[in-house]
């Protein structure tokens, strides 16, 4: 199977939606996700 990288491009090339698993050990980006979806929450966003 191909890296998460080569999954998300063929996904994203045929405009579909996805949902790709982070782990906190990654913890600059893991805090950096965590930020955006507090401040979602905090500003009732909401998909479309």
């Amino acid at each position: 199977m191909g890296t998460q990288h080569q999954i998300a491009r063929s996904i994203r090339a045929l405009s579909a939606d996805y949902v790709l698993a982070l782990k906190r050990n990654h913890p600059t980006l893991w805090e950096q996700v965590k930020q955006w979806f507090e401040t979602a929450v905090a500003n009732e966003a909401r998909g479309s």
